[in-house]
């Protein structure tokens, strides 16, 4: 354990899955899955993205995603929050917003 763990942190219990059927013949809808395949469309833009730059590292910013979704919604990229999924969303709100301590023990 680290020593920069808050007490929160050193008593929290891991996440322990369900269980995963090894036969796939069941869909589990609990963890979103879905027993109709991806429409042709969803197909054809994943085929368009697959271009040459596939082998490099996606901006960690989110740039033109934000850019994208600023235009949109007529708002400022510094107002958007990207996030690495939903887990990483709720991490850095649960820092920000539920944690009374300094947060400088998490930046080591």
């Amino acid at each position: 354990m680290s020593k920069y763990w808050s007490e929160t942190t050193k008593n929290i219990e891991p996440y322990i899955p369900g269980e995963q059927p090894k036969d796939r013949k069941y869909i589990k809808l609990n963890t979103n899955e879905n027993p109709y395949p991806p429409s042709p469309k969803v197909i054809e833009a994943i085929s368009k993205a697959a271009n040459e730059n596939l082998q490099l590292y996606p901006d960690p910013n989110c740039d033109e995603l934000k850019n994208t979704l600023a235009n949109y919604y007529k708002l400022s990229p510094n107002q958007i929050f990207v996030g690495n999924g939903s887990d990483e969303v709720l991490a850095f709100s649960f820092m920000a917003f539920f944690i009374k301590k300094s947060l400088s023990y998490f930046l080591i």
